[in-house]
């Protein structure tokens, strides 16, 4: 049931009763900043919550702004759920940031993970961000007019399976499923297909190089071979894992018009042939099946398997005035898609994802992968000029002089095209186009300092909440440096540990 969180100080909490001397010292720590400026944000915010919770019935629920919090702190260190646990425990500047007396001051693993199911749940992976990002902006007067976008690789808790592993791994799963589901439908399955597959059989995809070939035939036909006979029983066919398996044979195999001994030297001599062969790798499209525990994980080519966020963030150059420069950067925006798709996609999304949220810049710095004419003209129509090198068939020509490009691009495809040239070719392109770099060292402190370069999560929705949840830890670490760093001060004051 939800309720409010009793905004009412008590005489005991820790800001009372803690000795004068640790009081100052925990008040000069994050824990100050954070009890002054991004509680009562937390505090603001709960009902926006609400719906996570039953209007009338169950017991009450944990401070929203507590889980919250600590949610959000969690991933300011990349901490895991137990470390939090003991942080609130134990840590005074914990109790101190969130105002509470020591007694009160306990979160337990489960309250953490019910609240993130309850935010995928009702699809709201984005509003924590969202919600603490749209209040540091206006408080740390941040002006987003200039922005740059970026992707960077992500990567959920998988283990990277060959080609052969994703074939071998898919069956065990299924049968290691079916298993637990209907032993006595288990038991129907052929004996020769459990020995190389079946749970407790030796690792079918552990094959020295000149065996892979060899194996990922009998691993396609055994796929073929299960799918068919589980082919119109529709308990079977309700399991999530044979979904995996229709899907493995259709994305990679190929059926044949007729079918196909096995070889003399094939484990599955002797067994009834079946018309189906596996791909070879140039054949796979990209969005194939990667792994049976995160079958959203897609395939770039000179990334691997997993996911790309896509990040905007402020920016401003260094002519900008003291007076009127953002004190920090913030992400103004993260997106999570998959590794398969081309960030050309993502160009217009990502701006009017930051146009819905108010936060749509006048300019956006991006690589050439975001650029093209149509990319610039329909950003153009969303009143944002495309500060981008042209792609590699619409680069201006060496050998030309191109005029100097108006004001604002163009809203025409074959007039964008044309201003991207004048705009690369003229003599201050490089020095405008030099603050883009500055994201790549924010996608090395996001991946290294919040761990979103590899998860502790896999699949699509619990990586798209983390990520947010990270993004949102980087914009407060930055706020809260922010806030601690006097003028004569040269080192930020260390964050939770």
């Amino acid at each position: 049931m939800y309720r409010r969180t009793d905004r009412q100080s008590s005489l005991f909490s820790a800001g009372h009763l803690l000795p004068e001397e640790k009081r100052e010292a925990v008040a000069k720590s994050w824990a100050g900043p954070f009890r002054e400026k991004i509680l009562p944000l937390l505090l603001k915010h709960e009902d926006d919550f609400a719906v996570l919770f039953h209007a009338d019935n169950g017991r009450p629920n944990k401070s929203v702004a507590l889980v919250v919090g600590s949610l959000v702190l969690k991933e300011v260190r990349d901490l895991t759920d137990d470390e939090v646990i003991g942080s609130m425990d134990f840590d005074s500047r914990w109790w101190y940031a969130f105002d509470v007396e020591a007694s009160e001051a306990h979160v337990c693993q489960k309250t953490l993970h019910n609240f993130r199911v309850a935010l995928i749940k009702h699809q709201k992976a984005r509003l924590i961000f969202r919600m603490l990002t749209d209040e540091l902006i206006p408080a740390l007067g941040i002006e987003t007019s200039k922005q740059r976008l970026d992707s960077t690789h992500i990567l959920s808790n998988i283990a990277k399976l060959t080609r052969l592993g994703v074939f071998t791994e898919t069956l065990r799963v299924f049968l290691q499923a079916l298993k637990k589901q209907d032993a006595a439908l288990y038991g129907r399955v052929p004996a020769r297909i459990l020995m190389r597959h079946g749970p407790g059989a030796v690792d079918y995809g552990d094959a020295r190089q000149d065996d892979r070939p060899r194996r990922i035939a009998v691993a396609a036909r055994d796929t073929y071979r299960l799918v068919e006979f589980f082919k119109g029983d529709k308990a079977v066919e309700g399991m999530e894992e044979y979904v995996l398996l229709q899907r493995l044979l259709a994305e990679r195999c190929e059926i044949l018009p007729a079918t196909e001994s096995s070889k003399g030297d094939d484990d599955d001599r002797g067994e009834p042939p079946v018309p189906v062969r596996a791909l070879n790798p140039e054949e796979v499209e990209s969005d194939a099946l990667q792994t049976p525990h995160d079958p959203e994980v897609t395939y770039s080519g000179h990334k691997g398997q997993g996911y790309e966020a896509q990040i905007s963030e402020t920016c401003q150059d260094k002519d900008t005035p003291q007076d009127k420069r953002n004190p920090v950067q913030l992400i103004t925006e993260v997106k999570l898609t998959p590794s398969a798709k081309s960030d050309a996609r993502q160009t217009i999304p990502m701006i009017e994802a930051l146009e819905a949220a108010g936060h749509k810049p006048d300019t956006a710095l991006a690589d050439t992968t975001y650029s093209g004419a149509e990319n610039a003209a329909k950003a153009a129509q969303h009143h944002v000029d495309l500060l981008a090198p042209c792609p590699a068939k619409g680069k201006p020509d060496p050998q030309k002089t191109y005029p100097a490009p108006a004001a604002h691009c163009p809203e025409t495809k074959a007039e964008a095209a044309e201003w991207l040239k004048q705009q690369e070719a003229s003599p201050d392109f490089k020095k405008k186009y030099a603050l883009r770099s500055g994201i790549e060292g924010t996608n090395s402190e996001w991946k290294r300092g919040q761990g979103a370069g590899r998860l502790r999560v896999r699949g699509g929705q619990r990586v798209e909440l983390a990520v947010h949840l990270k993004a949102t830890a980087l914009n407060l670490k930055r706020a809260l440096n922010y806030w601690l760093t006097a003028p004569t001060i040269s080192d930020p004051i260390p964050l939770p540990a």
